[in-house]
């Protein structure tokens, strides 16, 4: 930090991906912690001067491992000459770093950092890149979670999630790059168009897709095998792993040299099938090394001249040994004489304590085991001598040529992971071309403007789950001068929190580059998604459901803007229901104020009465159908607000026993047909339930005013019946 500059700085040491930027934040703000989510990091870097800082807490909370360090590694005129040695270069201008002092002392100290890990190993970064934190949607670990992008809430795992929906991917490059392309969506136009056009031209070329996808299929990890490699940690193994993979990237060249748009032409043209280093590989390593590097049987034959003579030197001898055993039960009549090697003893000859007596005089016992005992002969010993010393040189020249493998594969380094990129990058398309023309998903249009709109718009992962035709469409329109703010209401279970949930998850996508699960759609650019989802109490930071729910909203209400997409599913409902209604209505006539673009559910129904006081707010309810004393729930959002939430129907349909429903169905008819306020119902828990019941029934009771209203001078002895048996059947369905 930096006056009121902000300086980060990522390194992934799997991949060699090296990052920095700076921004205008405070240490402790939101947006410095926002822009740390974006990593998901598993290590933090800090200055020790911040060890008291509030984002030292908030870190440790998350579980994030902090290390820090002094902060002259922060210093940018110790940085600058760190980096430059680093990379090699004599000016920062190439990587622009050269005006971003903070972003720069940051990445400085990450270098130091690395340094001391491995002090005996090359660093696996080969080049930094800064980026501008405004290019990208701001996507937090609240609205990671409440969306279910990579994580399901319900076991962490990703079924049921976005990513899982998505993940058509054939590379661990390629799905690495999908939820890094998730969780970092686009703002620029022209980005997003170019990945949309990838999409498109793939969506429309089944064969060319197939091609491409067949090509990319069994390449392995190109960038983790590579970083393994640079940093030292990688074994013959890794080197043939490379060698198939060099292998392969012709045929992916090739399969992505026809396409037109500007994002696969860019892919095919940054492949280099680096032949020479493929070739070299090639000739050098057998088909099946062992896993360890000091142990030979590493290195083909003909590729190196001094070990093929040294093969050759020990050759002759080891054949003498491998028929020494024959040769020695002629010899000695001892039929079950074994010659064997131990890394211990070396070579031996082993005799049965049955056939001791027919050892010849000059064996040297060399070990005693329980049934048998182990020799060695003069000339056995000389020969072992010879082979030993042999194959310990072998060893070290087939190491040391390993080495040297390795050092040229270090050489290109820059060249593979431009490699992995460039089949990451085409390995993503492919996939969301394949989902988009599976699911049958539209290409968005993105526009400057703050319009959403959506039509027959559906979720992305529930669809999948429900299975063909089950999930109902919904559409939105928002923003852009018209309605700001959607007041959804309607019962519970009836997908109010699917809505506001697949309309976030379809501007993400678009923003993302991918078409979208809906009919069509246009996207008003969005700078960041909130969502105020659930609730649960945060036992770690000691606060409670309610407070959890009143700093999310805090954070939406300090934080959005107008270019935001808000998702509110409830507020207040962890208090007293006139402080949660106050609330409710407070936050939702803030978010009109501020004009952000604001989808809030809500059992409040007195909120949408607001669409009468405010321009831009706008009501609709999901539709919901009683039959008889039954509920069916339609999963439509339509205009309008509603008033009925059939939260005891829900509580029947959950299994809460039927003495409790049918007590709560009697109050709840007290309090709709006497406007009774909850201080009134307290007076009525202690009464008699049958007395209760029956008030209930004769206060403003349609079966009365029935009775009330029957002209018995009229009315024949049958037709009297006949109307008894129907007021009969209507107590006993309302009893039922």
């Amino acid at each position: 930090q930096h006056e009121d500059l902000i300086g980060i700085s990522a390194v992934d040491v799997s991949t060699g991906e090296f990052l920095a930027a700076e921004f205008k934040a405070g240490l402790d703000s939101e947006t410095t912690m926002n822009e740390i989510d974006k990593f998901t990091p598993s290590e933090i870097l800090l200055p020790d001067s911040t060890s008291k800082s509030k984002l030292r807490s908030t870190l440790e909370e998350s579980g994030i491992r902090i290390t820090f360090r002094n902060d002259t590694d922060y210093s940018a005129r110790t940085a600058e000459e760190r980096v430059k040695e680093q990379f090699g270069v004599s000016t920062l201008d190439g990587y622009g770093l050269s005006d971003k002092r903070v972003a720069l002392g940051a990445a400085g100290a990450v270098l130091a950092y690395l340094n001391d890990v491995h002090k005996t190993g090359t660093i696996t970064v080969s080049g930094i890149r800064t980026y501008d934190v405004k290019t990208h949607m701001i996507v937090d670990a609240t609205t990671q979670r409440n969306l279910e992008l990579v994580k399901n809430a319900r076991d962490g795992s990703t079924r049921g999630t976005l990513l899982s929906v998505l993940s058509k991917t054939v590379t661990p490059m390629g799905k690495r790059k999908l939820k890094q392309w998730m969780l970092r969506p686009l703002r620029d136009l022209k980005e997003i168009e170019a990945r949309q056009d990838a999409i498109e031209e793939l969506a429309r070329d089944a064969l060319n897709r197939k091609g491409i996808s067949e090509s990319l299929r069994d390449l392995g990890d190109l960038e983790r095998i590579t970083s393994r490699i640079v940093f030292g940690s990688a074994n013959a193994r890794d080197l043939l792993a490379l060698r198939n993979a060099l292998a392969k990237l012709p045929k992916i060249k090739n399969a992505l040299a026809d396409c037109k748009s500007k994002v696969l032409k860019e892919s095919a043209g940054s492949i280099d099938p680096l032949t020479n280093l493929l070739k070299t590989l090639k000739s050098a390593i057998v088909d099946d090394p062992p896993v360890s590097v000091r142990d030979g049987g590493m290195i083909l034959s003909g590729f190196s001249k001094e070990l093929d003579e040294l093969k050759d030197t020990i050759s002759s001898d080891k054949k003498w040994i491998a028929s020494l055993q024959a040769s020695e039960r002629r010899r000695t009549g001892i039929k079950t004489l074994k010659v064997g090697f131990n890394k211990v003893f070396g070579y031996y000859i082993e005799v049965t304590k049955s056939n001791l007596s027919l050892v010849p005089p000059e064996y040297d016992r060399k070990q005693t085991l329980a049934n048998a005992e182990r020799f060695i002969t003069p000339e056995l010993k000389e020969k072992e001598s010879t082979v030993l010393a042999g194959e310990e040189r072998i060893n070290k020249v087939e190491f040391e040529i390993y080495e040297n493998l390795r050092d040229e594969v270090r050489m290109v380094t820059a060249n593979l992971r431009q490699d992995s990129d460039a089949v990451a990058v085409a390995d993503v398309l492919v996939s969301l071309a394949d989902v988009a023309v599976t699911r049958r998903y539209c290409r968005p249009k993105l526009t400057d403007s703050t319009r959403i709109k959506i039509t027959d718009g559906r979720h992305a992962a529930l669809e999948v789950i429900l299975g063909p035709n089950e999930f109902v469409p919904n559409g939105i329109e928002i923003g852009d001068g018209g309605t700001t703010l959607m007041i959804v209401t309607g019962p519970n279970m009836a997908g109010k929190s699917t809505y506001m949930r697949q309309c976030a998850i379809i501007v993400l996508l678009a923003q993302m580059g991918s078409f979208v699960p809906a009919k069509s759609a246009e996207i008003g650019l969005v700078d960041r998604i909130f969502t105020r989802v659930g609730a649960f109490d945060d036992l770690t930071a000691r606060q409670s459901t309610f407070m959890v729910e009143m700093v999310e909203t805090a954070n939406i209400l300090n934080n959005a803007t107008e270019r935001s997409l808000v998702i509110l599913d409830e507020i207040g409902r962890g208090t007293s229901t006139f402080d949660g209604m106050a609330l409710a209505w407070a936050v939702a006539e803030r978010i009109v104020q501020m004009k952000t673009r604001a989808l809030f559910a809500t059992h409040f129904h007195q909120l949408t009465d607001m669409a009468k006081q405010y321009h831009g707010v706008k009501n609709v309810h999901t539709l919901a159908k009683e039959s008889g004393d039954t509920i069916v729930f339609l999963h439509k959002v339509v205009d309008g607000g509603t008033d009925r939430s059939y939260g005891v129907h829900v509580a029947a349909l959950a299994g809460v026993p039927d003495q409790v429903v049918k007590r709560a169905k009697e109050l709840l008819l007290r309090l709709e047909k006497e406007n009774i306020t909850a201080v009134d119902l307290s007076d009525a828990d202690f009464e008699d339930t049958e007395q209760a019941s029956l008030e209930a029934l004769v206060i403003n009771d349609p079966i009365v005013e029935k009775i009330e209203h029957m002209d018995l001078d009229r009315t024949t002895p049958m037709d009297a019946l006949n109307e008894l048996k129907n007021l009969q059947d209507e107590i006993k369905r309302r009893s039922s």
